[in-house]
């Protein structure tokens, strides 16, 4: 009987010696509900504690029971809860932003132990940056979140906004730390294969899957191209990481001492690896740096994990804060792929009366595979669509989910299926669409531009005018385009009409066919101010210089061969009509001559080696080079049939390239070279741009006046730098302005030949005057410097330049003042 009793005793108080108390459960931000990965979670007395993993999961085990536990991160407030006397449960933490900033530590004797451990992580950089294999393929997927935040009360009053707030009382709320409600209006996935090689380097996303829904919009095949991983690459062993088209730059670049100070804080395991954790900062509070944690890991130095912000003190617009958090994982060759990435930008209040903005991305690498190079004509396309792209059921994205939605997320996709449907939100949503691409969707047609709607000038008065055009739900195969307009003054009618055959969208392959009739000007010619549409605007607005009647026929095809490399070629007939003084010497007759028609022969090569380019429902669409330069060259060539009345060549070579200067900001330069060989009407002529507006452009020169000069043979450099916060950071009055300095430099070498300008007489047949054309001397450039201020309030540039040669011209303007607005970061 002794021994049974003496068992129990025995049973019970090993029980007691050996119970564990399970506790678990996620650490978030309070105020954006995404999960804080890397967070200490420990037990105050006890050597007990981890660190949260990239959800912000934790899970301890006690062997006996204290009262509290605590959770603390940089950054953060520390947050203490009290444990429960309970074998098993969940405690979920929120964690309050903290305005604590880190103060320059000072080391009173040797160097600082961090230095050596990030001079031996840059050191082996070449070792784990990924761009080192020779090729590679990951398997991803992608969400990303777009809410709307900060609804203050003025703002949530006005009636619009009381309309939507009324229709989703149904819906459980969302709200940040402070009870304010957020208002979700965007909110996709992505599944995708993401393929890359080296030499040459090229990259290319195949979205399989893809699920889009938002406010405002009515196309996924568009959305799904930029919503997916390959937009959301962050290489911290790049020295520069381009976010927002900024450049920002790594903590374990080549000149990392130049721009952060580092803290050694620990050493710690994460997961089998044992990790320096160090903090770091910049070291001027406005450089476009990071400050945060990074670990590298002892055995090697190989980047182990990053949990990184841009602070709200950087010479930024409208942002404040972008946070970075990445995982990465080693290759079977040894250089490093992110395993999960987390971004997160917040974008402020433009007024205290509006709302701020906050995107979340995510992006999670399902498996690695290290393959053979594909061939160079697979990369193509930079973002590709499988034909079912759009064609997954609810239960698909259940089993391809990397991480399952979260209760936050399901109810941010009802509010957005909610939202899209409300008629004042899809009126306002238009109405941003209509403004900002100029054309209304209606059915399978497009309205628009509503540029061409109305106008006014010297020449046609009042102008008024209707265009349309077809989009992809109309054909995907065919595109039709065209407007009409009325001046009434001149009373005369302007059309255009184009009609497009897209043969090919694999290798963008078009042919196009098009007829115009419309009122021009000698050099401001809109088939070449195509780009700059404010700037045509302005110039098409009161006062037409050198105007004529350019009525057009043209057949355009292009196809590109290989990624980067796009060829067209085409017929174009022109017949001029002057609206001015104008008269030119047909060659051979030498008789007087005041219209001419030319036939011309077009082709031309463009090859921009790193360009991204998207195919935007009908229209090819680049976002621009990321390192290399986009290289043109044009040619055509005028024959004297089907009414063409000229003989000529014009050769044409065209570079445009952005330099990161690191420390010193970014330069753009534009290198423009072209010669034209024949007698021509000196309309034909390169006629330089000048700028008689107000208004600053990169297209042209800014001191130089309308049809100032011209040339048959000219080489022209247009240089701008933005020096960022290099300069004006370092004033202490202008650098809470957050004001960035610029400078330009143009300069225009040019020449015409003799019997060019013999081609131009100085009187009309009645010995009247008339007006011809300028000409540079071939020994001496034309030259403007400028310099100037942007970010003024946020939105204005006012830029000033110095015209420095050909000062002794009529009507020369030594010293101009050129106004812009923007919106730049």
């Amino acid at each position: 009987m002794k021994r049974p009793v003496f068992f129990l005793l025995f049973f019970f108080i090993s029980i007691s010696t050996f119970a564990q108390y399970r506790i678990k459960g996620k650490v978030t931000d309070a105020e954006t509900g995404d999960p804080i990965p890397f967070a200490a979670v420990y037990v105050p007395g006890a050597r007990v504690g981890m660190n949260t993993d990239f959800e912000g999961g934790y899970e301890l085990n006690l062997k006996t029971w204290n009262d509290s536990i605590r959770v603390s991160y940089l950054g953060y407030l520390t947050q203490t809860k009290a444990i429960q006397e309970l074998p098993e449960q969940t405690i979920n933490f929120q964690l309050r932003p903290s305005d604590f900033e880190l103060e320059a530590f000072v080391f009173e004797a040797g160097e600082n132990p961090a230095f050596e451990i990030i001079r031996r992580a840059v050191e082996k950089r070449k070792d784990f940056d990924k761009r080192s294999l020779e090729a590679y393929e990951t398997k991803n997927y992608t969400k990303i979140e777009i809410d709307i935040d900060h609804l203050s009360e003025e703002f949530r009053q006005r009636k619009t906004v009381q309309k939507v707030t009324s229709v989703l009382d149904s819906i459980r709320e969302l709200t940040n730390d402070e009870g304010e409600k957020i208002l979700p209006v965007f909110f996709s996935e992505t599944l995708s294969h993401f393929y890359f090689r080296n030499n040459p380097l090229l990259k290319k996303e195949i979205v399989e899957k893809s699920k889009v829904t938002g406010v405002g919009i009515t196309d996924g095949s568009t959305t799904s191209q930029i919503t997916g991983s390959a937009f959301q690459e962050y290489n911290f062993y790049k020295n520069w990481l381009t976010i927002l088209e900024k450049d920002f730059i790594s903590p374990i670049a080549d000149g990392w001492k130049t721009f952060y100070d580092y803290d050694l804080m620990d050493s710690v395991l994460v997961g089998a690896d044992t990790c320096y954790q160090l903090q770091v900062y910049p070291r001027r509070e406005q450089d476009l740096a990071f400050s945060g944690t990074i670990w590298i890991k002892k055995e090697d130095y190989a980047l182990k994990q990053v949990d990184l912000t841009i602070p709200k003190t950087a010479n930024l617009n409208f942002i404040e804060r972008i946070k970075i958090q990445q995982e990465l994982e080693p290759t079977i060759m040894g250089p490093l792929i992110p395993a999960k990435t987390r971004v997160q930008i917040k974008i402020g209040q433009v007024t205290p009366n509006t709302a701020g903005l906050l995107a979340k991305f995510y992006t999670a690498t399902d498996s690695v595979f290290i393959t053979d190079p594909k061939p160079t004509s697979f990369f193509n396309n930079s973002v590709e669509l499988r034909p079912d792209f759009g064609d997954a059921t609810e239960d698909f994205w259940a089993k391809n989910r990397v991480d399952p939605l979260s209760p936050e997320e399901l109810a941010v996709l009802q509010m957005v299926d909610t939202l899209k449907k409300i008629p004042v939100i899809r009126f306002y949503s238009e109405g941003l669409k209509f403004f900002a691409t100029g054309f209304l969707p209606v059915g399978k047609i497009d309205l628009g531009p509503w540029t061409e709607f109305g106008n006014y000038n010297n020449v046609e008065g009042l102008r008024g005018g209707f265009g349309l055009r077809t989009n992809y739900k109309f054909s995907t195969k065919w595109a039709f385009q065209g407007y009409l307009a009325y001046g009434f003054k001149d009373q005369r009618f302007k059309y255009s009409l184009s009609a497009k055959n897209i043969l090919d969208r694999k290798r963008w392959t078009t042919i196009e066919l098009s007829s115009s009739k419309e009122i021009d000007q000698v050099g401001l010619e809109m088939e070449s101010l195509e780009g700059n549409s404010v700037f045509l605007a302005a110039s098409r607005f009161g006062t037409l210089r050198r105007p004529f009647i350019s009525t057009n026929q043209q057949l355009k095809f292009q196809r590109e061969f290989f990624k980067g490399f796009l060829f067209q070629a085409g017929l174009k007939l022109s017949q001029f009509d002057p609206l001015y003084d104008f008269y030119y010497l047909e060659k051979g007759t030498g008789d007087y001559k005041s219209e001419f028609q030319t036939t011309e022969l077009r082709a031309s090569l463009r090859y921009g080696r790193d360009e991204i380019i998207l195919i935007n429902d009908n229209e090819r669409a680049s976002f621009g080079p990321s390192k290399w330069p986009i290289f043109e060259l044009r040619f055509a060539r005028g024959i004297q049939w089907l009414n063409g009345e000229v003989d000529y060549r014009k050769l044409d070579f065209y570079i445009y390239h952005r330099v990161n200067m690191g420390l010193f900001g970014v330069s753009r330069y534009e290198l423009d070279a072209g010669k034209v060989f024949g007698e021509v009407p000196y309309p034909i002529l390169e006629n330089h741009l000048g700028n008689g507006t107000a208004f600053y452009t990169t297209a042209a020169f800014n001191t130089m006046n309308f049809n100032e000069f011209a040339s048959d043979q000219f080489i022209s450099l247009r240089y701008r730098h933005f020096f960022e916060g290099f300069l004006l950071n370092r004033i202490p009055l202008m650098r809470k302005l957050k004001w960035r300095a610029l400078a330009n430099a143009n300069i225009l070498f040019g020449s015409v030949s003799d019997k060019n300008i013999a081609n131009a007489p100085t009187f009309d047949p009645q010995g009247n005057p008339i007006e011809t054309f300028g000409r540079l001397d071939p020994t001496k450039p034309y030259l403007e410097l400028g310099y100037g201020i942007e970010n003024i309030f946020k939105f204005f540039r006012v830029d000033f330049f110095h015209r420095m040669t050909y000062l002794d011209s009529p009507d020369a303007n030594g010293f101009a003042v050129k106004v812009s607005a923007q919106i730049i970061l």
